[in-house]
């Protein structure tokens, strides 16, 4: 399955309405404010914030780094 970027909008941070499709790879890195998750490709918005995307959330929310910090990230965060 394609992956893309999505950045987050604001809101809950659970529910795919507050995210949007981004073309390019964030600039955001890291911080303790959500910047874009890495999901499952499904148009402009993402079809479900997966389980393992929400543990990346809450992590990078407590470390403010990307997450997870081994391999390829899923999660950027923002100062």
């Amino acid at each position: 399955m394609a992956r893309a970027w999505y950045s987050y909008t604001g809101g809950d941070v659970n529910q795919p309405n507050n995210y949007l499709y981004s073309s390019a790879k964030p600039n955001c890195r890291t911080g303790f404010s959500l910047c874009s998750i890495y999901s499952a490709y499904a148009g402009t918005r993402p079809a479900t914030v997966s389980d393992n995307i929400k543990d990346y959330i809450a992590a990078g929310l407590t470390t403010g780094v990307p997450q997870p910090t081994t391999g390829t990230s899923y999660v950027y965060m923002k100062p």
